[in-house]
């Protein structure tokens, strides 16, 4: 496992947490954001402090460090998933490039009623409600992939892909049930009869190695305040020819190659689709995020997280009152275990271990549709990476055995 004392030093907020509440800090949210190491702060910073400016047009020497700052950021990144500079935009995160590509695709696929669009049961509200909203705007069918167990319904995945499918989005791994999903069959098949595919990796990145080009799909986006970087930066990729073939969803500053008072022509890609002044300090906190993580090995973070996901499971599984619903298998959760306990509403739980320093999730996790089908009004999500070690899990275990007992004392 990786070492967690020596990684922790990295991050402060640990040590002045304790310092100002006189008890350990156990975050077990990273799902949700995870935390930041001074490495990634520190490179923002030193951009701010030292050649702020704006990129691209900026003739001045700070302007051209600014803007060899920004594009060698994308190109680490672009590299981190398999892709070419070229094939990747930086957005807003995950929501941002969901968003952006729902209003691309509306405009391209000229969609029509009786065409469908489809989405998994178990999609983030960000990968699942935009596509919602281009069905029904353009009068098309928008169907979801049941789970089977915790995992993608993979037979009535098959089943649902036909020739009417126009366009399928899918989690490589998910938010809530952390299973991490083999969704090449089902690109293959979607491709097989001319849908466009799109991924969102946004619990995978940073957490196991992603290939862009091995897995085959047409786009794929995630954000970067879930793989240690700073928040209001995401990633989307995209395929070449569609990323030229596309209007961009935003226009204005940065984005036209030329305009007069008749006619705008747009930039090629990706710059054609950051509209405005970009989040520079974010890119390069995201690259520095990158690089942090590729020091650690991407894999090594992946079985991590595993035997973390064992050790919950486990111990979990002794506490009668507690029913674990995402997946068991280790090897095939991305570092999350998801639970209720009998007769408590996940929010309580989540108060209760959160006066003991223990920092988990309790609700929906922005996926509404599965909670229906799970029959939960909502569950507990402890999620772990690289700063989380053994003693988090037994806290983790303990703060809930302790929660059970004062519920059950005044309830």
């Amino acid at each position: 496992m990786l070492d967690t004392k020596k990684i922790k030093k990295d991050f402060p907020i640990f040590e002045r947490y304790e310092k100002a509440h006189g008890k350990p800090l156990v975050y077990l949210d990273s799902a949700a954001t995870s935390q930041t190491p001074r490495q990634v702060v520190e490179a923002m910073d030193e951009y701010y402090y030292g050649y702020r400016s704006n990129v691209h047009r900026s003739p001045y020497d700070i302007g051209a460090e600014a803007t060899s700052a920004y594009e060698a950021a994308r190109e680490t990144i672009a590299r981190f998933i398999g892709a070419k500079g070229g094939e990747m935009a930086f957005t807003s995160g995950a929501t941002g490039s969901a968003n952006m590509l729902a209003l691309m695709l509306g405009r391209e696929l000229k969609l029509r009623a009786g065409d469908e669009l489809l989405a998994s049961i178990a999609e983030h509200h960000s990968n699942f409600v935009p596509f919602q909203e281009l069905a029904k705007a353009k009068g098309a069918s928008f169907k979801t992939i049941p789970i089977r167990g915790a995992d993608l319904d993979y037979e009535a995945a098959a089943r649902l892909i036909s020739e009417r499918t126009k366009l399928v989005t899918l989690p490589l791994a998910g938010n809530v049930l952390g299973t991490v999903h083999d969704l090449s069959p089902l690109i293959r098949k979607a491709k097989a009869v001319g849908a466009l595919t799109i991924v969102d990796a946004t619990k995978a990145a940073g957490h196991m190695p992603i290939d862009v080009k091995k897995l085959g799909a047409d786009f794929l986006f995630f954000s970067g305040h879930k793989m240690l970087g700073p928040t209001g930066i995401g990633v989307l990729y995209g395929r070449r020819e569609f990323l030229e073939a596309l209007t961009p969803a935003f226009s204005g500053g940065g984005t036209v190659e030329k305009v007069t008072a008749e006619h705008s022509s747009y930039k090629t890609s990706p710059l054609k689709f950051e509209a405005g002044t970009p989040n520079v300090a974010g890119a390069i906190g995201l690259a520095h995020a990158v690089a942090y993580l590729e020091a650690l090995g991407v894999e090594n973070v992946q079985r991590h997280t595993e035997e973390l996901v064992r050790s919950a499971v486990e111990r979990l599984s002794r506490v009668k009152e507690v029913r674990i619903i995402s997946e068991k298998d280790e090897k095939k959760n991305i570092g999350i275990v998801s639970f209720v306990v009998e007769g408590m509403h996940p929010h309580d739980v989540a108060e209760l271990i959160g006066r003991e320093g223990v920092a988990i999730r309790g609700g929906h996790h922005c996926a509404m549709p599965l909670m229906a089908s799970l029959g939960v009004p909502g569950v507990c999500r402890a999620s772990f990476y690289i700063y989380n070690g053994e003693r988090d899990i037994v806290a983790l275990v303990t703060s809930v055995e302790k929660a059970i007992a004062a519920f059950k004392q005044h309830g």
